[in-house]
């Protein structure tokens, strides 16, 4: 008997020995599967490019969607901020309106005045001053329209929207339905009525 029956040991298995043994196997089981077509690896080229296409164009669309909710953002909040400037300044000229009555009444008052003077001096003294205030109006008025601003007409056919009657009376030489002649002026802001005419109206 040899030495190895006579100890009844067995075989030591070295790392060296499994290694090649494992390389071996994997090698017989890609041996095994066969390797895939030119056809089968285009096609799959392509579909991997598929995919990859449609996941461009779905982070492209979420892009846009996204560039337009903030423009359309922008564009609200703009227009909102418009809205409320434009009240902001009609709440302002609105409050001037009294001193451009209060300019309107003084003159009034003053060609009354200067039709019953009789110092042709003191007259032409009141005339300067009138005038120096009408330029002091017209500044004002010509601010107040470069804001958007503008008396409204009333001259010809009363007009609701624009007009308020104070009075309805019979009229010679006017028409019946239009404007005699108007008590307080109106005035628009921007196309927007801020305060209609006071104005009487023919019969």
């Amino acid at each position: 008997m040899s030495d190895e029956k006579q100890t009844g040991e067995t075989p030591v298995t070295t790392p060296a020995t499994t290694a090649e043994a494992q390389a071996e196997a994997q090698a017989e089981t890609q041996a095994e599967v066969p390797a895939p077509s030119d056809a089968e690896v285009i096609e799959q080229l392509r579909a991997e490019l598929a995919a990859a296409e449609q996941k461009a164009a779905d982070y492209l669309d979420r892009l846009q969607r996204t560039a337009a909710e903030f423009q359309n953002s922008r564009r609200r909040l703009e227009n909102q901020l418009a809205e409320e400037t434009e009240r902001a300044n009609a709440a302002l000229i609105a409050r001037l309106l009294p001193v451009l009555d209060d300019f309107d009444l003084a003159f009034q008052n003053a060609s009354a005045g200067n039709s019953a003077a009789g110092n042709a001096a003191e007259g032409q003294e009141q005339a300067a001053w009138l005038e120096g205030f009408r330029q002091i109006q017209k500044k004002l008025l010509d601010v107040l329209a470069d804001q958007g601003v503008a008396r409204i007409s009333t001259d010809g056919a009363f007009d609701p929207t624009l007009h308020d009657a104070v009075s309805s009376e019979p009229h010679e030489s006017v028409p019946s339905g239009d404007i005699i002649a108007p008590l307080r002026a109106g005035y628009e802001y921007k196309g927007r009525v801020l305060r209609p005419a006071l104005v009487r109206v023919a019969q």
